[in-house]
């Protein structure tokens, strides 16, 4: 068994592009630079596309698979049995640790079978909040790998037969396929040692799904903030236009359509929306702005600098999130609130980066953001002191914390896998 103190060798798998995809990326990345900055030893397995090596830690670019010109939620490693017995003959780890549901979580799990080491998970992803941005696609996801990908993963994992079937959680109106994805999460969890979530929604569910087996099992991890955002000041003057951004994917289930029509609706010229990202719904959304007749909108496009995207929210004078009943964590909460930026946002169920004193929720349709955007924009004072509590507040969200959290789930996996030998 590892001494508790001990310095861990630790595998992290990923299918997204490293580090550039996203959230994820950037909370795997800040990941790595912790557990490495602590005397842990890393390696990070991830596509040999569009990868760009850890800076300190040790890396391998593995073969993948991906349609030419697809975003990075359609790569996945190959989870191939040679591979993993490589991967395991050249490395003893400790514990691996997949982040993605397509082919790390498998090739994570064959390493594991072949060292005999515990396998970790995180779930990043809200799949049950998906069907209401892209119903036929998410629709057909659930009825398909979704569905099956769980009772593979325990094959693999070597843990026959299947959970006991809970009461899948539903928010108001979904649909059943919700449900039903909620089973399927429990599978996949069902299926490793341990796994975890930045939202406590997800774990409690998950376990819900599993008529509470999964109990003991789900930790919730919340992703901490890089000091890239915790060192920006804001530059901008304080004047009198009042400048909205947001920042993320432009894809439907980040709803910027709801905030373009929001701003629309404000029909004010003291005001102006900058959009950093890039998507599928890029074209779209240009097209939307277009039409705007009061106020600027432009788009920055996609930022690859951690300094520079840190810096035009600092810079901005309020943080806007639309999606709503899809994200986990909202990893860019945490980082506005880093930046000492006020936020508005829509979604009761974030947690992490927000709090009455430096966000102000509203309803999900386009006149309640509107209405928000509007009642912030006329109280200057109280931008000032939503700043200061944001600011306060993002700096508890500590990289060390997650880092500190994540090292006591790897170590009770650990203990728990030792223990399981000894009474065999």
């Amino acid at each position: 068994m590892t001494p508790p103190d001990a310095a861990l060798d630790i595998g992290i798998f990923t299918d997204d592009f490293y580090p550039e995809s996203g959230g994820v990326s950037r909370s795997i990345q800040l990941q790595v630079e912790q557990l490495h900055r602590a005397g842990h030893r890393v390696t990070l397995f991830a596509p040999r596309v569009k990868f760009t090596p850890p800076v300190g830690s040790a890396w391998e670019g593995l073969p993948y698979w991906r349609m030419p010109g697809t975003p990075s939620f359609l790569c996945s490693l190959q989870a191939r049995p040679g591979l993993a017995a490589r991967i395991a003959a050249d490395r003893h780890l400790d514990v691996v640790h997949s982040q993605n549901e397509r082919g790390s979580i498998f090739l994570a799990a064959l390493v594991a079978r072949e060292l005999g080491a515990p396998h970790v998970h995180t779930f990043h992803s809200n799949y049950a909040g998906t069907h209401q941005t892209t119903p036929l696609a998410s629709g057909l996801n659930s009825v398909t790998y979704l569905d099956w990908s769980g009772h593979w993963l325990r094959r693999v994992a070597g843990r026959p037969g299947d959970v006991p079937a809970g009461a899948p959680p539903l928010e108001p109106g979904e649909p059943r396929l919700a449900g039903r994805d909620w089973r399927s999460v429990a599978r996949l969890a069902s299926a490793v040692d341990a796994f975890t979530s930045p939202a406590g929604f997800v774990v409690d569910a998950a376990i819900t799904a599993s008529a509470g087996e999964l109990a003991g099992r789900g930790h919730v991890v919340s992703s901490g903030v890089a000091d890239a955002f915790v060192r920006a000041e804001r530059k901008r003057p304080r004047g009198e236009v009042v400048r909205f951004l947001s920042c993320g994917r432009l894809g439907p289930e980040k709803r910027v359509d709801v905030i373009l029509d929001a701003f629309e609706r404000l029909g004010r010229d003291d005001i102006e929306l900058h959009i950093v990202g890039t998507g599928s719904a890029e074209r779209s959304l240009r097209q939307q702005a277009s039409r705007i007749e009061h106020g600027t909108v432009r788009f920055l496009g996609h930022f690859d600098d951690a300094d520079a995207i840190a810096q035009e929210i600092a810079d901005a004078d309020v943080f806007v999130l639309a999606s709503h009943r899809f994200d986990t964590q909202g990893m860019v909460l945490a980082e506005a609130a880093a930046t000492g930026t006020p936020i508005l946002y829509c979604d009761d169920r974030l947690s992490v980066g927000v709090s009455p004193a430096n966000a102000l929720l509203t309803g999900p349709e386009p006149e309640a953001l509107s209405a928000g955007m509007a009642e912030l924009a006329d109280a200057p004072d109280r931008l000032l002191a939503m700043s200061a509590a944001s600011r306060a507040l993002g700096r508890q969200l500590t990289a060390e914390a997650m880092r500190e959290a994540y090292v006591s789930v790897y170590r009770q996996a650990i203990a728990a896998r030792s223990a399981a030998a000894t009474t065999v």
